[in-house]
């Protein structure tokens, strides 16, 4: 975990070094643009940008320009579903079937299915339907048995929140969240009805940029488009402990840190998955919306909080801590920027950090199939 002394360490001299790392391992990687932000003191303290937005024309990336955040999303969302939790308007643990007019799924077993198990992933859905054989979105255990990751649930949580508020998730979400943030230049949709911020280009494995996708419609597990600067902002909201009247109280933001449930790393990658075998980790856990990293045996609000995003040509790294106030996020859009998470987390922060070896297993099992 950080240290008091690396914590204590100059920005100027970590943001020097992960300048000079950063520019060498993306030639030696072929990722075309980086953006990092660091977090001190529950604040963004610094932030730069490296490479190109687009290798075609040439065009730069800068510390305003937007990313796809892929599933660091999911955290965002969680934030703004806890809000309305706090505020009556939904139940972690009532059935989400109860706030319908008719079942989601024809299966007996969508009637367990609650928000808890949704943000902790432990609803009993696959990823994403379109990754089955037949397309199909199938139940695969008892909601609440065990983990299995899945941007389906929180699909099937949106409708529920439209369900319950009577108005679109997107308008809610971005109440809640996006707007007292001040996360201005970033929207759950592309192209941004919010304002007009340069777009980094995914690229692809033979370092051809993408056609940017558009879409109107949310993905409550994926769609948040923003800078790391804007990702980083967000996260500093997890660490206060004010009564801000746009906060969330700082026992609802512990129950958020909270392990909900134990992780291996098998995932959900896996066709079988949880039939195949794997190790569960005593350092990684799933809280609501965040991955969690803590000692052995901990019990309570984890110290660190940490989520991936991967869209395939766009790869981000986010960690933080309420403890230390402090945080990193980087993004780059590159079907190969995952290389350079490790690195730019271990100049930044320091420590131990089990997160990292715990998604390089994801990767190295799911690159397996």
């Amino acid at each position: 975990m950080i240290t008091p002394q690396h914590n204590n360490q100059p920005v100027e001299s970590i943001a020097s070094h992960l300048g000079e790392h950063v520019t060498k391992a993306m030639e030696a990687t072929g990722v075309a643009g980086a953006s990092i932000a660091l977090i001190r003191d529950g604040e963004v303290a610094w932030a730069d940008a490296y490479g190109k937005a687009d290798v075609i024309t040439g065009r730069p990336i800068t510390t305003d320009t937007v990313f796809e955040v892929a599933s660091i999303t999911k955290p965002l969302f969680t934030y703004g579903v806890l809000k309305l939790r706090d505020t009556g308007v939904l139940d972690l643990d009532t059935p989400l079937n109860d706030y319908l007019d008719k079942p989601y799924l024809d299966d007996p077993r969508i009637n367990k299915v609650t928000a808890r198990h949704v943000l902790s992933h432990q609803g009993g859905f696959p990823n994403w339907q379109r990754q089955r054989d037949d397309g199909d979105l199938k139940m695969y255990f008892e909601p609440g048995e065990r983990y299995a990751y899945s941007g389906e649930g929180f699909q099937y949580l949106k409708l529920v929140i439209e369900k319950l508020t009577g108005r679109p998730p997107l308008d809610v979400i971005t109440e809640l969240t996006l707007e007292p943030f001040g996360m201005a230049e970033s929207d759950l949709v592309w192209p941004s009805r919010r304002s007009s911020p340069p777009l980094a280009l995914g690229h692809e494995k033979d370092g051809r940029p993408r056609v940017k996708r558009e879409s109107s419609e949310m993905n409550a597990a994926a769609s948040l488009h923003g800078s790391p600067t804007e990702v980083a902002r967000f996260m500093t909201w997890m660490m206060r402990d004010d009564d801000h009247p746009d906060a969330l109280p700082a026992s609802t933001l512990e129950e958020m840190l909270t392990p909900q449930v134990p992780v291996n790393n098998s995932q959900s990658w896996h066709t079988e998955w949880p039939r195949k075998d794997a190790d569960f980790s005593d350092t990684v856990s799933w809280g609501l919306g965040w991955s969690l990293e803590h000692q052995p045996g901990a019990v309570g609000a984890a110290p660190w909080f940490w989520h991936w995003g991967d869209n395939t040509v766009y790869f981000n790294f986010a960690i933080g801590s309420r403890e230390s106030k402090s945080g990193v996020v980087v993004m780059t859009n590159s079907a190969f920027g995952y290389q350079l998470w490790v690195d730019v987390v271990n100049i930044a922060l320091g420590g131990d950090h089990p997160s990292l070896a715990w998604v390089a297993d994801v990767y190295s099992s799911k690159h397996r199939q």
